[in-house]
């Protein structure tokens, strides 16, 4: 991978409001931050160099300085990301029975392990929207097994990777970043898989297809894209298909579902966790 630098955010939180945090990475979310880090009292954003604007930065000032004690900027150069989540950040986690762990962890004699290598794509399914994905892809395995999937913001893979490990027969994942899908790519190796494409693209990528060609399509990925392309998620989906949708707050909720009512969506399912939601639902045949 070619070197890389990154514009990182970091914001300490104040007690304005007890989920700081999760409010301050909706607000910003819009922006072109890519991986979020956060515990309570704190949060970390990246984006590409050159992705934040300064006049970005003085709107997202703007948004967040209410919930924050300080707020510095900087720009940081390509580390051992191995290294970095080996000490700080990625440990092994079981989700159901799929085990993620990272090429330096221990082998696992779990049902499904997935390798993550882990460097700034988002997706080692210890985001609360991950988790609920991978939760649900095991929820709805006998939908997935023998299917042609779509996965949209595909970021490190994780999804399409277990949706190829829970019997998908073709998988298609499409992520923004071009650096992102060289991640993917390499996670896909790691990971023995056959029946997975990883493409760059947006939604506009899907224009590349017809009507009803995925069986599921899974999008975790924040709220404006998510209302801005369920449309188009939805044309390529096939009747009866079902589509999940993550990276929505609590608050959002009816927004999203206001718009799958629109696109004849029937609500099939909800998962929670803290203030992130799942949503699931089946395309009506026509």
């Amino acid at each position: 991978m070619s070197s890389l630098s990154f514009t990182e955010l970091h914001a300490i939180t104040n007690n304005i409001a007890p989920d700081s945090e999760e409010i301050i990475i909706a607000l910003i979310s819009e922006f072109k931050f890519h991986t979020f880090e956060h515990e309570t009292g704190w949060i970390k954003a990246y984006a590409q160099k050159g992705g934040v604007s300064d006049k970005d930065k003085l709107e997202i000032e703007a948004l967040i300085n209410p919930f924050c004690e300080t707020l510095n900027w900087a720009e940081i150069e390509t580390k051992n990301w191995n290294e970095e989540w080996e000490k700080n950040y990625f440990q092994p986690i079981d989700i159901k029975n799929i085990h993620v762990r990272a090429p330096f962890h221990p082998e696992s004699n779990s049902e499904i392990v997935i390798t993550i290598e882990p460097k700034m794509s988002f997706g080692t399914g210890h985001h609360h929207t991950t988790r609920l994905m991978l939760e649900v892809i095991q929820d709805y395995q006998s939908r997935i097994m023998n299917s042609n999937l779509l996965d949209m913001g595909t970021g490190s893979g994780i999804l399409a990777i277990a949706g190829e490990k829970v019997g998908a027969n073709k998988v298609l994942g499409v992520e923004i970043d071009d650096w992102v899908v060289e991640n993917a790519n390499e996670n896909i190796h790691l990971n023995n898989c056959t029946k997975t494409k990883i493409e760059l693209g947006t939604a506009e990528y899907l224009t590349n297809f017809k009507e009803n060609t995925f069986d599921i399509t899974l999008a975790n990925i924040h709220r404006e894209v998510l209302i801005a392309d369920l449309k188009e998620y939805t044309r390529v989906t096939k009747g009866n298909g079902l589509i999940f949708l993550s990276g929505v707050m609590v608050p959002d909720k009816y927004l999203i579902d206001e718009v799958a009512q629109n696109l004849n969506l029937q609500s099939i399912c909800t998962k929670q966790s803290a203030e992130w939601m799942l949503l699931g639902y089946l395309k009506k045949e026509s």
